[in-house]
């Protein structure tokens, strides 16, 4: 056997092929490097095309995919070697991201290309944004400072194409390297073009990828680490807290009447002040103090290591001086205070969320006593934590008494506007309390670990209504990562459809990505054994943690659900936009339904379709209703749609 190097006289020794060979089969094992018969060209490129669009919604690094477009291209045109590079327009240079026949000295020469006039062939053409052929080094001008340095591995010309995006952006170069002195024929023209397509395809497809994943876990308007990142982080160090005998405090950042800045000035100014306060707090905060906005008008500073409770005064003092010099935003002079809350976490403190919430209770002592201060937690404080505890027990009282029912929000197809199906969304009534939000309850029944108990009592329930509906609506509810640890809970699912009569194929399950599918083959196992059944599995509030595309290589799920989040900000980021475009565009890569939630505004709606989202959920359609009102409602868009669109029968 034969490889090639850039020595292109040259061949490589078999122990070297040998080495490159495994290197190449390692890398690449999810996607496939070679046909097994050598087919026409016509045949090589579509089947190239296929294996790269499935490794890319499969989720194959994008060194790896690219690797295999070079092997590929290669096999197609022999006598020459193909290498990639990736532009950083900020850097305004290409960098190396795909050449697995390049020798060492090659790559270190393209490691930095600036991408410049007279450039050699490469950062000229992601200059020009136009393919450049050079058909001799030796003698064209292009190559007149770089030539020394390729000559020698024997090349002796060059043609490279720019890759572009959708937006005609250059994101990189292909390029063809050349043996002897040449241009390229009509063949490496045809499979330089549809390389260069894939390319594009696959490189857009990580860039939004990117951006997903900074969504995750980096707040947009300031550039700091989000509620998630700061939550993560904070819960690492908790854990050695013990072994080593260190503590840590948070610093509960509030700032004081921010409402009358959004208010009276607008939310645009708002945001911009939020932003410099992030760069304030960045400036106070130069040690091991790790900052993060949670959300709002609310930020957090972890400070580790803590010896001495001065430490913590010396830091909120500090971080509240970043507050006395005025604010300067769009020609207006701002003044802001902040309030703080502290809590410190002693050796005998491993809960993050127990101590977040001792900060936030010492924030609305700060808050009550003036603002503009900062008060570190005590358990006079504690107090305030009672009422919590009577929360938690009205809540176990409530799951074993059945008092918490489901209520139920359409899910609406967006070409038609017919309601194909309902979410069951849980809502409680307390006796004492009145209603209580499922944003104040549910973390609490996560928290205190009867998640599970609720999860289940929704799932009978949400059976047992959907059961006298038109048989062609579905019912959708949600599961917890409790519910899926449990060795019997298939067979939940099982009673409750039996006790219901529900058919199978009208359940639809829905996971978010706080379920460890990726690493727990039983609850894999589970799902599948469900989805077997006729059950649908959704993967709920898609985009919003960092291994969305890892779930879907590990589980065939039959839809989508795009987090509100998103949403929200259609019309006002375009970042947010090509985003929901890249989750939509890889939806129906993998022939799966998808369902925007929380549209509120036919905006959102007209916008969403537009771009291929398959279903609808939000206030425009309705808001969520009990069971007792399903029926009726369906009775209503029979009527205005014409009889028969569900087929309603008596309940």
């Amino acid at each position: 056997m034969v490889t090639k190097s850039l020595a292109l006289g040259r061949k490589i020794d078999e122990g070297q092929t040998e080495a490159l060979v495994a290197h190449r089969a390692g890398r690449l094992s999810k996607c496939k490097t070679a046909p097994a018969v050598a087919p026409s060209d016509a045949q090589s490129l579509q089947q190239l095309q296929k294996d790269v669009l499935e490794a890319v919604a499969t989720g194959c690094a994008l060194p790896d995919v690219v690797d295999l477009v070079c092997i590929r291209a290669e096999a197609m045109s022999p006598g020459v070697i193909c290498s990639v590079l990736r532009a950083d327009l900020e850097a305004n240079c290409l960098y190396p991201l795909a050449g697995p026949s390049l020798p060492a000295a090659i790559r270190e020469a393209t490691s930095c290309v600036p991408i410049a006039p007279g450039v050699g062939s490469c950062g000229t053409a992601a200059f020009r944004g136009e393919a450049v052929e050079v058909t001799n080094i030796a003698t064209d001008p292009l190559w007149a400072a770089f030539k020394d340095r390729f000559w020698p591995h024997g090349v002796r010309a060059c043609w490279s194409t720019p890759i572009k995006g959708r937006s005609e952006q250059v994101l990189g170069t292909f390029a063809f390297y050349y043996g002897e002195p040449r241009g390229p024929d009509a063949l490496d023209r045809r499979i330089v073009e549809a390389c260069v397509h894939l390319c594009a395809i696959a490189i857009d497809h990580d860039n939004a990828q990117s951006r997903i994943l900074r969504l995750a876990y980096r707040d947009q308007q300031t550039n700091l680490p989000n509620r998630t990142a700061f939550q993560q982080y904070a819960s690492a160090l908790i854990e050695q807290i013990g072994a080593t005998g260190q503590t840590l405090a948070v610093h509960y950042i509030d700032l004081d009447d921010f409402k009358g800045v959004n208010d009276t000035l607008g939310h645009v100014v708002g945001d911009q002040l939020l932003s410099a306060v992030a760069q304030r707090l960045r400036t106070v905060c130069q040690g091991n103090e790790y900052i993060a906005r949670l959300g709002g008008d609310e930020f957090a500073v972890l400070q580790f290591p803590v010896a001495t409770p001065d430490e913590i005064d010396h830091l909120a003092r500090k971080l509240l001086s970043c507050f006395e010099p005025l604010f300067d935003i769009d020609e207006r002079t701002i003044s802001i205070a902040a309030s703080i809350g502290i809590a410190w976490a002693q050796t005998d403190s491993n809960n993050f969320t127990d101590l977040l919430r001792r900060a936030d209770v010492a924030l609305y002592r700060a808050k009550s006593t003036g603002r503009a201060t900062y008060c570190l937690f005590n358990e006079d404080m504690g107090k305030r934590l009672a009422a919590r505890r009577e929360i938690e027990k009205d809540l176990r009282a409530a799951i074993r008494k059945g008092l918490i029912a489901p209520h139920f929000q359409p899910i609406v197809d967006l070409m038609t506007g017919k309601t194909v199906g309902f979410e069951a969304l849980a809502r409680w009534i307390a006796p004492a309390r009145g209603f209580v939000p499922p944003s104040l309850f549910v973390p609490i029944a996560e928290e205190i670990g009867v998640i599970g108990p609720l999860g289940n009592l929704i799932l009978r329930q949400a059976c047992q209504a959907a059961a006298s509906w038109p048989s062609d609506i579905k019912v959708a509810v949600n599961l917890s990562s409790l519910q899926l640890s449990r060795q019997d809970f298939v067979e939940d699912i099982e009673r409750a459809l039996a006790e219901s009569g529900l058919a199978p194929e009208r359940l639809e399950l829905e996971i978010t990505e706080t379920v460890p599918l990726i690493e727990n083959a039983a609850m894999r196992e589970m799902l599948c054994d469900l989805k077997s059944r006729g059950i649908g599995i959704a993967l709920d509030d898609f985009g919003t943690g960092y291994s969305s595309l890892s779930y879907l290589r590990s589980f065939p799920f039959d839809r989508l659900k795009i987090d509100l989040s998103f949403v929200r900000e259609i019309q006002e980021h375009e970042q947010t936009m090509a985003i929901i475009r890249a989750v939509l565009d890889l939806a129906r890569s993998l022939n799966v339904r998808t369902t925007a939630e929380g549209i509120e505004s036919e905006r959102q709606r007209v916008w969403l379709q537009a771009q291929g989202c398959t279903e609808g959920q939000g206030y425009l359609f309705d808001r969520p209703m009990p069971a007792s009102k399903v029926v009726e409602y369906l009775i209503n868009e029979d009527a205005l749609f014409g009889a028969g669109t569900h087929a309603l029968r008596s309940a």
